[in-house]
Parts: C-alpha cells; sequence; structure tokens
C-alpha cells in the first residue's frame, strides 16, 4: 500500500512538470526610457524624483523608468523646488530684477503652485537692501525657511570691526534667515529671523564693536571672509525636525554651520536662550577650520561645497551629515558624509579649538562625471544610497556604499526625439511613494 501511494505522489509531480506551460504569466520586460542610461533594477531605490531644471520653467516628478508622472508648470524661472504634503511644490523664483545685489544666486521670490497647476502664492523680496536667494526649506507647520541677502553699508562695516582695506564696492552682503508664514495670495509674515550680523567677532580694531576672540568658534570672523562683499554665501537650507535645527551651507567660508531654531527672535539675537541656552550662536561647524582662525590650509576639507543635509536620522546612513564637495579636486567632485557626533537631544561635542573633529569624512564617493564648479547636491535616501544631483553634469544618479552606480538619468538625452527634461537641475529631491504629497497627485 505504501508504495502504491509513492507511486501516484511521483506520477502527479512527473504530470504537473511536463504540463504546457501555457498558462505560466510571463513577467514584461522593464524598459525605461531612452534617458536613464543605468538600471539596475534590483538594487535601486522604487522611488520618485523631483526635478526643477535649473532656470527652467517647470519642475517634474519622474519615476525611475523616466516617465514623468505630473508637471507643475509657471513664467518664471526657477532655482529650487520642493513638494508639500498635498501635492504642491513650493520653488524659489528668480525675478531678474536689477536691484543693486547681483550676486549669482540670488532669486527674489518664493511661488507655490498647487497639484492642479494652479499658482496660488507668491511672495517677492527684492530690493536694494535685501534679497531672497539660493535656498528654502520646508518645516512641518507649513511655514518656509528662506535664505536673505542684506547690504551693509562701509560705515557699518567698519564700525562693526571690519578692515577698510578688505572693503569691496563699500558695503558687505551678509546672510540672515527669516521663517515665513504664507499669508493669502501674495502675503506672508515673517514669525522668526536670524542673522549672522548679531554674532560676530574681530581682532582687528579694539576701538570698535565685536573685539575679542577671532578662533570662538561659536562667532563669526567679519574678516574671516575676503571675497569681494560676498561675506558667506550661504547656498543651502537644511531644517531639522528632530532637533529644531537649521544647517547653514557657507560656500565662501568653505564649511557647514548648524544653529537652533528652538530660539525666539530676540533671542536668535543674542547668546542666551533657546533649547542650548547659546541663543544665536553657532553650535557646531564643519569643513574649514581656517574660517575661524583654528586651522590651516591642509585642514581644510570642504571646497566650494553645496546642499549640506542631515542623515543622522536615517539608521542605515553610516554618519550624520551629508554634503556636495564640488571643488574637491581639480575636475572632479565628491559627495562627503561625515559623522559628527551628536545626541538625539542635539547636543554636539565642543567646536574644536584646532583642525576638523572628525578630521575627515566617514565615506565618500568621487567622480569626474559629477564635477560641477558650482550648485549641485546630494541626499540620503530611505534605502541607505544616495542619490546625486550634477547641475554640470546634467546627470542624477544613485551610487550605493561599494559606490556602485545603481541609476541614471541624463538630461542630454532626448525621449522620442523631445528633450523636456534638458537639465538635472540645482539639486533634485527623492520622494518615497507613499509621501503624502505623492498619493495627493492620485497617480
Amino acid at each position: 500500500m505504501y508504495s502504491k501511494v509513492i507511486f501516484i505522489l511521483i506520477s502527479c509531480v512527473l504530470l504537473y512538470s511536463c504540463k504546457d506551460n501555457d498558462d505560466t504569466t510571463a513577467i514584461p520586460e522593464v524598459i525605461p526610457q531612452s534617458n536613464i542610461t543605468v538600471y539596475n533594477q534590483d538594487q535601486l531605490t522604487d522611488d520618485y524624483v523631483l526635478i526643477s531644471p535649473f532656470r527652467g520653467n517647470s519642475s517634474f516628478l519622474m519615476d525611475r523608468l523616466g516617465t514623468v508622472l505630473h508637471r507643475w508648470s509657471s513664467a518664471e524661472s526657477t532655482l529650487m523646488g520642493y513638494l508639500r504634503e498635498d501635492g504642491s511644490v513650493v520653488r524659489s523664483i528668480v525675478t531678474g530684477a536689477d536691484n543693486g545685489i547681483t550676486i549669482g544666486g540670488k532669486t527674489g521670490a518664493i511661488e507655490i503652485i498647487d497639484k492642479d497647476n494652479n499658482r496660488i502664492w507668491k511672495w517677492t523680496l527684492d530690493s536694494s537692501t535685501e534679497a531672497l536667494h539660493h535656498d528654502i526649506a520646508l518645516m512641518p507647520n507649513g511655514h518656509i525657511l528662506a535664505s536673505v541677502w542684506v547690504v551693509k553699508d562701509r560705515a557699518t562695516c567698519i564700525a562693526n570691526g571690519r578692515d577698510p582695506n578688505s572693503i569691496v564696492a563699500d558695503r558687505l552682503v551678509i546672510d540672515k534667515v527669516i521663517e515665513i508664514e504664507p499669508v493669502g495670495t501674495d502675503q506672508a509674515n515673517i514669525v522668526w529671523e536670524w542673522s549672522l550680523w548679531d554674532h560676530l567677532v574681530q581682532d582687528f580694531d579694539a576701538s570698535q564693536l565685536n573685539f575679542g576672540d577671532a578662533s570662538n568658534g561659536s562667532l563669526f570672523d567679519i574678516n574671516q571672509s575676503t571675497e569681494g562683499d560676498n561675506f558667506t554665501h550661504v547656498n543651502g537650507l537644511d531644517y531639522i525636525p528632530s532637533l529644531d535645527q537649521i544647517i547653514l551651507n557657507s560656500r565662501v567660508l568653505d564649511e557647514f554651520i548648524i544653529i537652533d531654531h528652538n530660539t525666539t527672535t530676540a533671542e536668535a539675537a543674542s547668546n542666551s536662550g533657546g533649547r542650548y541656552n547659546k541663543g544665536g550662536e553657532i553650535l557646531y561647524r564643519w569643513g574649514n577650520p581656517e574660517s575661524y582662525n583654528s586651522g590651516t590650509s591642509p585642514d581644510r576639507q570642504l571646497h566650494d561645497q553645496h546642499d549640506a543635509t542631515f542623515v543622522g536620522n536615517n539608521s542605515l546612513s553610516r554618519g550624520t551629515f551629508l554634503v556636495f564637495d564640488n571643488q574637491d579636486g581639480p575636475n572632479f567632485s565628491t559627495v562627503k558624509e561625515i559623522n559628527i557626533n551628536v545626541t538625539v537631544d542635539g547636543v554636539y561635542d565642543a567646536i574644536p579649538s584646532a583642525g576638523n573633529s572628525p578630521s575627515s569624512p566617514i565615506w565618500s564617493y568621487s567622480s569626474d562625471e559629477i564635477y560641477s564648479p558650482r550648485t549641485s547636491g546630494a541626499q540620503r535616501l530611505a534605502s541607505g544610497n544616495t542619490l546625486i544631483t550634477s547641475n554640470s553634469g546634467d546627470i542624477i544618479r544613485e551610487v550605493n556604499y561599494e559606490n556602485e552606480v545603481l541609476w541614471e538619468f541624463d538630461a542630454r538625452i532626448a525621449v522620442d526625439g523631445v528633450l523636456e527634461i534638458n537639465s538635472s537641475g540645482f539639486k533634485s529631491r527623492s520622494y518615497e511613494k507613499n509621501y503624502s504629497g505623492v498619493t495627493a497627485l492620485g497617480l
């Protein structure tokens, strides 16, 4: 009896294995668009990418096959774009007005375009004394952080300790950060602000303001920056919700800087108050200790860098901060991950009195193919991989910790004879498919 059962089972197996496989469901071949030059389906991150071509009029949400899923457009020239939870995009836009602040990166306005492609808000700050520039950062409460350039005249600079011989064009253009609450269709409440002008130090002239120890890393040495009238050139902002801190990326100082946002505006102008009782002073800085007279040229780790962001909230990250180092070499750029010690409460070690801490990145990715003397950026993805935007290279690529290229979009390649996305943009941003801003689009 036992042998009969075995025989029947074997017969059934043979019959099944010999069965005509016409019923087998074929797996469709995945064919990316022609502008997707690398497509490692097994390892790339399954997300969507928001691309705002540099100084273009449209922003595009694209899947990893290169299919454009959604578009937002206006008549404005765009520098940055971010997707909000309701499916609208917030974009920093270039007014083109010549009001006296003509430094590269000036924008002058911000707009919001809803998911149905209607502009629902535009706010302009573009005068001879103040102008929006470069980056913005979205906050959980719906507010927007924005970079602002402010003009300080020659007399004011000298009174604050600037060497008169290093003043160009009789002024300095300095940075401040404002928090904006959009109101109506074209108004805004500025509910918070921070200015580096409130946190200066100098050892040049004891008879002027701010005289003290110019190696104090919590302050900005007014005589350290020497790139014309452009004092710090903060080209990137990142908001860290879990710590209520802001990252400012300074191209001129070759470093990124972290400040406390958990302050009132009055506290932000002082050296006390806030979560860490330091007011608006610098909590930590990394990249170039020469900028606060605590290092030499070999200590410099960053070179005209962009897009410093916090990655410490990703359990797959090896470090805590990520940055695109534009001119790390004469013909290559490098994405660097830095493992700066920071507690869950946002407390950092003391700013080093000599050199950088840590002294070098914990991970890096270099290539001449991503070389971009200006602009560009990098983003840590949920998968632990890194999305890199090279504006000069006109590519966006994803790499893993083994420095393997898993995916690449090339903005120089047309699709079906049409070059709709003709630039990788200043920087792109990834959004997971379950992000509320994506689901709001009803894709």
